[in-house]
């Protein structure tokens, strides 16, 4: 599928001093996406599904460089959409992106493999702490998401730190989050295939970068892992899919 209409434009009347606010994302179960200020480093990893550390060629425009995008199918695209479960979903609006990148920045990409940093996901010392579908969705849960399915893993502030909260979660479910989390790609090493229901409650991503006099009760994402489910991450080399930008320009103005 491919968007119906799109409107893609330079902001040019961002105040740096002032700063600016990013947002944006598909309406749920449509085509119609709106984005606000999202530079093109955003963009690319969006409608790729990959972190800005696996793309080579980003171009070095002035910084920031920000684009608004209100794009929309039309109404048989829409129903198609709604059709669909969430990973067809995602993968449908992930490709019109593409697609709509591909026509106004003139993007031309291909893909590589090659060898590079990773973090492997492995158990840690004893048995890891996880519970297979054995939490059912709160009703504060339930009145949130209404009729849509709650999702297998999705995040929460609390106030205080973050919470990432699971339902039936499987580790290819958990390795992708942790992937954008470290910014670079996790690997799961630790065996487990069942699905899994856990709440990780965390602040920041390394301990190391904690200040030693720092008393937050809040555990790191590292630590937290290793706490709460008994898991960790351990640096290695691996085979990386890397996005290699060939060409891309800025978009008219329209």
């Amino acid at each position: 599928m491919t968007f119906d209409v799109a409107s893609v434009r330079e902001n040019k009347d961002v105040d740096r001093e002032a700063g600016f606010t990013m947002s944006g994302q598909f309406v749920p179960h449509t085509t119609h996406l709106r984005i606000e200020n999202w530079d093109i480093e955003n963009l690319v990893s969006y409608a790729y599904g990959v972190d800005s550390n696996q793309v080579v060629g980003f171009p070095k425009w002035p910084r920031p460089t920000l684009f608004v995008i209100e794009a929309k199918g039309d109404p048989g695209a829409d129903a198609k959409i709604a059709a669909l479960n969430k990973e067809q979903e995602h993968a449908e609006q992930q490709h019109m992106l593409q697609a709509l990148l591909e026509e106004r920045f003139q993007l031309k990409t291909h893909w590589e493999t090659k060898e590079g940093d990773v973090y492997n996901l492995v158990l840690a010392k004893g048995k890891p702490k996880l519970l297979a579908g054995l939490i059912p969705p709160s009703k504060d849960e339930v009145t949130s998401f209404g009729d849509r399915p709650i999702p297998s893993l999705y995040q929460k502030n609390d106030g205080q730190g973050y919470d990432f909260i699971a339902h039936r979660c499987s580790m290819a479910d958990l390795v992708g989050m942790l992937t954008g989390q470290f910014g670079r790609p996790v690997v799961d090493k630790t065996g487990l295939t069942d699905k899994y229901d856990f709440v990780i409650k965390y602040k920041g991503r390394w301990d190391r970068d904690r200040p030693a006099d720092d008393l937050d009760p809040m555990p790191p994402m590292d630590r937290a892992l290793q706490e709460q489910l008994g898991l960790k991450v351990e640096a290695a080399k691996g085979p990386v899919k890397m996005l290699i930008i060939d060409h891309i320009d800025k978009p008219p103005q329209n």
